[in-house]
């Protein structure tokens, strides 16, 4: 029986065919065990370094740091990673601006090598992520209950790559992008919650932030004096500027000039259009002053502004219909219940803030006590140059152009009420502070440093 040989392939088979399924299954077992270890490696750095770019913020406590973290966890942000039951624990040294997150998850069922160790123990996974300084500052909303403090919508796309976004609302939708939009920032920070797909923001937003106090509140407004100027209007077509910008006003979108019916509004009653002949474009040069009843910028009117400040009291400043709007070193300050900024479609736009004085950084300062939730509107598809601060404790900033806005500005800063983007404008917010003399407001701009994970 020894010597017959017949069938020692089916008996050499049954006898290797487990150690070689032991191998596949053992092989199988290790990949899945190192993945899963990778996995959650990766899922810890991420929320230690999201809770150590909390301490970039001035005013981060420890304890809302670990809040974070946890609202985070507690949402089933580990779910994204391929895990369902994870333990935490989180500790924070605020002190040292450093937060350690330790993870574990329970093995999953194997092939072969469950029950060896150390396949058979719990995966426990630690990461530590330290703050350094802080980060940059370019948008603060400062709506703190309704949802849509910050919204892109539409097609809208907003760039801040290298600042932070921060919303004080509490809503769940204090920070909404929606269709075709893009949010693009160092950090997206909000007081509640986000509305959006993964798709319209990079990063993803971090949520239950704590309030960024309004970086402006000590700021004092300028006096105002008597009016120097009644109802300036230069250029043509000045009434239809003014309704264009009544019903932008109301809707926050733009609306065809030739369907648009109505009157003047802020006690702007009339057009100063002497110098225009035919299609002849004249230059004005304006001081500043007090202009009382607004100031409004219409065709063929090619407005030039002397260094300063200039109070717009009860009405618009209005730029359209080609109307051109150049100002270096310059300051507006919007008082009364009727003064807000339209800049039309056809608008050129290119403003520069002051750099000394007690504006110094800031472009646009609203009054404090007008009514709240006034639309301020940027449709220009040329303003480019928008360098400074925009101030509206009160109002909400509209941008609805179809071009690039202020992309060509050194940096420029938005503290406002509500921030809001319509249509398909993309607004570009630098923050090379080094290419200009114009001061970034105290709160507004480098604030912090960076993050980096210890090994």
């Amino acid at each position: 029986m020894f010597r017959d040989r017949s069938g020692n392939i089916a008996i050499i088979s049954a006898l290797v065919l487990p150690v070689i399924l032991g191998f596949v299954g053992g092989a199988i077992d290790f990949y899945r065990w190192h993945s899963e270890r990778g996995n959650l490696k990766e899922l810890a750095d991420t929320l230690a370094t999201r809770g150590a770019r909390e301490f970039l913020l001035a005013n981060a406590t420890g304890s809302q740091v670990k809040a974070v973290i946890d609202n985070i966890i507690d949402n089933g942000f580990a779910e994204e990673y391929g895990f369902d039951n994870v333990k935490s624990d989180v500790s924070i040294n605020a002190d040292a601006g450093q937060v350690s997150v330790r993870l574990v998850v329970p093995p999953s069922d194997g092939l072969i090598l469950t029950n060896f160790m150390p396949f058979m123990a719990d995966i426990d996974i630690t990461s530590v992520a330290v703050a350094l300084g802080g980060m940059n500052v370019c948008i603060v909303a400062l709506e703190k209950a309704d949802p849509g403090a910050v919204s892109i919508q539409v097609n809208s796309k907003l760039i801040a790559d290298e600042c932070s976004l921060m919303s004080n609302s509490t809503s769940t939708q204090g920070v909404i992008a929606t269709g075709l939009s893009d949010v693009e920032a160092g950090l997206i920070c909000s007081a509640g919650g986000a509305f959006g797909g993964s798709q319209n923001f990079n990063p993803t937003p971090t949520l239950d932030c704590p309030v960024y106090d309004d970086p402006l509140s000590e700021r004092v407004a300028p006096a105002v004096g008597p009016c120097t100027h009644y109802d300036a209007a230069y250029g043509d077509r000045i009434g239809e500027i003014a309704t264009a910008a009544a019903a932008a006003a109301v809707t926050g979108v733009t609306e065809t000039l030739d369907d648009l019916t109505g009157g003047l509004t802020g006690g702007l009653t009339g057009g100063l259009v002497e110098g225009v002949v035919g299609s002849i474009t004249k230059k004005y040069y304006l001081t500043p002053g007090v202009y009382c009843g607004g100031l409004a910028t219409g065709q063929f009117a090619d407005v030039n502004l002397a260094p300063g400040t200039y109070i717009i009291k009860d009405g618009p400043l209005l730029v359209g219909l080609g109307g051109k709007f150049h100002g270096e070193n310059v300051s507006f300050y919007m008082e009364g219940d009727d003064s807000t900024f339209y800049f039309g479609p056809e608008a050129i736009i290119e403003l520069t803030a002051q750099k000394a004085g007690p504006l110094a950084g800031i472009l646009f300062f609203e009054d404090r006590n007008a009514p709240a939730g006034r639309l301020h509107n940027i449709m220009s598809d040329d303003a480019r140059t928008l360098l400074g601060t925009f101030y509206l404790p009160r109002g909400t900033l509209n941008v609805a152009s179809l071009l690039p806005v202020a992309d060509r500005s050194a940096y420029t800063a938005i503290v406002a009420r509500k921030m809001q983007m319509t249509g398909s404008p993309t607004l570009v917010l630098n923050v090379d502070y080094n290419a200009t003399d114009v001061p970034v407001p105290q709160g507004i701009g480098p604030v912090g440093g960076t993050t980096y994970l210890r090994e």
